[in-house]
């Protein structure tokens, strides 16, 4: 047997993305599955105390002789209560099924394909600002984008509220061997490769 490029089927998906003329260092896949951030310690309990009130406004006004209009009030928060405790795992986890991460020569990318596709490319000073988080076990997350602080400013980030959300393409998510993606993000913000 041949040697085998071992990117293969994640090259593929990816191939249209990457600009012309540009290398392929490293290229892998979202995690599956639920992740947990650190901020969710904070935001689960929220979403499940703010899915309590609303869940007990809607069943007052559903079990009193309360107005139609107050009945249907409470269904948009009772909504966004279980997205925030639940639905936004599952819709994250979605998205990240699709999602691939690219390292070129020159830049990183963030690839998105199926129903909501995007391409997000990092090249110059968003590599320069790349953050590393490692874990204990060598993985570890490669963030592009600053986290934004629960308590201060909201914006919304691929279509979810940055307290309940992050996108997942503003980094490389539960990467195996970080250290050494992380390296070659760095010497692709230089524009070179290292030849060692």
């Amino acid at each position: 047997m041949g040697s085998r490029n071992p990117y293969e089927p994640v090259e593929r998906r990816i191939a249209d993305a990457i600009v012309p003329g540009e290398r392929l260092l490293w290229a892998g896949k979202a995690p599956a599955g639920l992740i947990l951030r650190s901020s969710d310690w904070v935001n689960i309990p929220l979403a499940a105390l703010f899915c309590a009130f609303t869940a007990f406004w809607e069943k007052t006004v559903l079990t009193t002789p309360a107005p139609a209009f107050f009945r249907l009030w409470g269904i948009p928060f009772v909504a966004a209560g279980l997205y925030g405790l639940v639905g936004r795992f599952i819709v994250e986890s979605y998205l990240r099924a699709t999602t691939y991460y690219a390292v070129t020569d020159q830049a990183a990318y963030v690839i998105r394909t199926d129903r909501f596709p995007i391409v997000r490319r990092y090249a110059g000073s968003a590599l320069d600002a790349a953050q590393l988080e490692p874990e204990s076990n060598g993985s570890g997350n490669i963030r592009f984008v600053a986290v934004p602080s629960p308590f201060g400013q909201r914006t919304w980030y691929g279509g979810s509220y940055a307290a309940w959300s992050l996108s997942t393409v503003d980094a490389f998510y539960s990467v195996a061997n970080v250290a050494d993606v992380y390296r070659l993000v760095t010497e692709a913000a230089a524009g070179r490769r290292a030849t060692a």
